[in-house]
């Protein structure tokens, strides 16, 4: 099953090529499987770039991971490539992370030999199916979770129509210990 993921390239930092701080024009490439999207080109940040860019790019069941490349514009105008971030699609997609939900992340950029070389950071979301969407199709239901057939069907439950608020607690997933684990006293 396709989904679309909407992949925002925020900024990077302490860029190092041969581990000296750069100052040079950068920009970013986003890739997953054969498919690669790039950024605006940031030409005043140096070796901390802010680039701000957008993407929607559509992401396959199977694939494991996102790719975020940094790279840098020569004079003479030719690309090299400072660093890659390597991102398991299990950090924005599964359980404890439902689709709609932006997640604020940060990884470390490496180079071609695995030496740290900076930072980068994103944020993704995997965007929600539409209720018509919904409705079409039925492989929709697992994603969703519902938590029988007959709820399903009857129309006892349904997906969120709008995203949860952001005030108080509803709608966030909470993992925890349940108290009486811990308040267990020997015997």
């Amino acid at each position: 099953m396709t989904k679309t993921v909407e992949i925002d390239i925020r900024s990077a930092e302490g860029l190092k090529l041969n581990r000296r701080l750069l100052k040079k024009k950068t920009f970013a490439v986003a890739r997953i499987g054969e498919k690669s999207r790039p950024s605006h080109l940031d030409v005043s940040g140096g070796s901390s770039p802010t680039w701000n860019c957008k993407l929607e790019m559509p992401m396959s069941g199977t694939e494991q991971f996102i790719y975020i490349e940094v790279l840098f514009r020569t004079s003479s105008g030719r690309e090299k490539k400072i660093g890659e971030a390597k991102i398991p699609t299990s950090d924005f997609m599964g359980r404890y992370s439902p689709e709609g939900h932006l997640n604020f992340l940060s990884y470390r950029l490496r180079d071609e030999y695995g030496d740290k070389c900076g930072i980068v950071n994103v944020s993704i979301m995997v965007k929600p199916y539409s209720t018509d969407e919904f409705k079409s199709s039925s492989t929709a239901m697992k994603d969703y979770g519902a938590c029988s057939s007959q709820a399903a069907e009857t129309g006892l439950w349904r997906p969120r129509s709008e995203p949860p608020a952001i005030d108080g607690y509803g709608g966030r997933i909470v993992t925890g210990v349940p108290v009486w684990c811990v308040l267990q006293r020997p015997t």
